[in-house]
């Protein structure tokens, strides 16, 4: 009976432990599931590496549409080795936003994929959604945060190009038209128009920027003065300015701190990339807003120097956003180089490194005259921005896909229009050195250097002792 008993016991506490382990891992599962569902993290890092800002949590709390990210990086080529840092940041922007999602794409096993995305780099984002495309190629928060902004906003941006006096079209489809680059920024959601400002007198009032491409005839004064006062009232304006060309824009320039060459350009790398000698090739850029990780050469068919002045005008901030290598040089003499004896000259010619691409930053007027209430100068700029190419045909159809052309020209284009759109996202700088009072120095050198060890010192004579005294 007794032995029954026992039996009885047995079977009823391993019953018990089955129905106990068995519940412990139904609790278990049931709170993976809830935290699959409503997931939790916590980011202990000084500098919140692996928490968004405040300013992007907020715009991904705006999204109300699936945004999707295709990466476009190689298994095992350039850029894997950053995968599961991008991997790390994009799970950060899942967590914060349901509506966004992302997937790798392999370049090298999905060719037809990337040509249809117009992907021409490893590393680079495409973000969908709105029913537009931004394509990024730094994957850091403040980059996709921006991207995130130009795809939700609901404002069209306008882009003029002047006319009137031998600029390229935008419409045809010759080799030196324009309309390869007007497509672009059709894509990018930015609307294109051309105006002729001797007919309406004024820049329309719903312009983001002007672009002038490649006048070869001269501007009048008139109008040279509107562009002016629109500057003055925050205005963008990009001109692209040719050599050999009488445009009557030289004064208009130095009154930016802005000098035009009367050279042409001459660069013997380009032959590296099987170009003449006077298609100069950029390779190295400023650190700016536009050539910001800008890595892909560009090149210039038949350039001139824009270089800035010695003592540009009060108000007036300049930076060569593009030039050429050492081994170039401005040519000044004309005639030989139509003979095709281009060689440099140093009591004549401007050696390089060459400035081909120069950015001055004008302060704006305290009051805008006459003529700035009638263009309708950017109420939202608080300084214009003149940007200045001593050539327009690199972003012309012919060369427009070529290495990072256009490339270089959606970036000019889109900082002047949405640069006071996009936001910056700082972290904290943690890198702070300690600073001690004397006080404070001399309390912890006793502390650290002289009471702890001498109180590890005497524990351990007084260990030795009590032990020996016990044998």
């Amino acid at each position: 009976m007794p032995a029954k008993n026992g039996r009885k016991l047995k079977w009823a506490y391993g019953t018990n432990s089955v129905v106990s382990t068995v519940i412990f891992f139904l609790i278990l599962v049931f709170i993976i599931l809830i935290a699959q569902q409503k997931p939790w993290r916590a980011d202990l890092t000084g500098t919140k590496s692996f928490t968004l800002s405040q300013q992007t949590q907020k715009i991904l709390k705006t999204i109300k549409s699936p945004i999707s990210i295709k990466i476009f990086i190689s298994e095992s080529g350039p850029g894997a080795q950053g995968k599961d840092k991008i991997k790390d940041l994009l799970d950060t922007y899942c967590y914060y936003s349901k509506n966004v999602k992302y997937q790798f794409v392999d370049p090298d096993t999905h060719p037809q994929m990337t040509r249809s995305y117009g992907v021409k780099t490893y590393g680079t984002m495409v973000l969908e959604g709105y029913g537009k495309k931004q394509s990024i190629q730094t994957a850091d928060e403040q980059d996709i945060t921006n991207a995130l902004l130009k795809l939700q906003s609901k404002v069209q941006e306008k882009i003029y190009f002047l006319s009137g006096h031998g600029e390229h079209s935008i419409s045809a489809g010759g080799r030196e038209s324009f309309s390869v680059a007007k497509a672009a920024l059709e894509k990018d959601f930015y609307k294109v128009a051309e105006f002729n400002l001797l007919e309406l007198g004024a820049v329309p009032a719903d312009a983001a920027a002007v672009i002038i491409a490649g006048p070869d005839k001269p501007v009048p004064q008139r109008e040279q003065q509107i562009l002016s006062a629109y500057l003055a009232g925050g205005g963008r304006v990009f001109l692209m300015i040719d050599p050999l060309t009488q445009t009557g824009m030289t004064n208009f320039l130095k009154g930016y701190g802005i000098g035009i060459g009367d050279d042409v350009v001459v660069d013997r790398l380009s032959r590296l990339f099987g170009a003449s000698p006077t298609v100069p090739v950029v390779m190295r850029y400023a650190d700016s807003p536009i050539t910001k990780d800008f890595t892909e050469p560009t090149f210039y068919p038949y350039a001139r120097s824009v270089s800035p002045l010695k003592n540009p005008p009060a108000g007036v901030t300049l930076q060569t956003i593009a030039a050429t290598s050492a081994s170039a040089w401005a040519d000044r003499n004309l005639d030989e180089l139509k003979k095709g004896k281009a060689e440099f000259d140093k009591t004549k010619d401007l050696p390089g490194p060459v400035p081909l691409v120069l950015m001055a930053t004008i302060q704006a007027a305290p009051k805008a005259g006459a003529a700035g209430k009638q263009i309708g100068a950017a109420p939202q700029a608080k300084s214009g921005k003149l940007i200045v190419s001593g050539n327009s045909l690199f972003a012309a159809n012919s060369y427009f896909n070529q290495y990072g052309n256009g490339d270089l020209f959606l970036n000019t284009v889109s900082y002047l229009c949405n640069q006071t759109n996009l936001i910056t996202i700082q972290r904290p700088d943690t890198n702070k050195p300690l600073m001690l009072t004397s006080s404070q120095a001399t309390s912890i050198f006793w502390t650290v250097l002289i009471l702890v060890p001498l109180a590890v010192l005497v524990s351990g004579v007084a260990v030795y002792r009590i032990r020996r005294s016990q044998r």
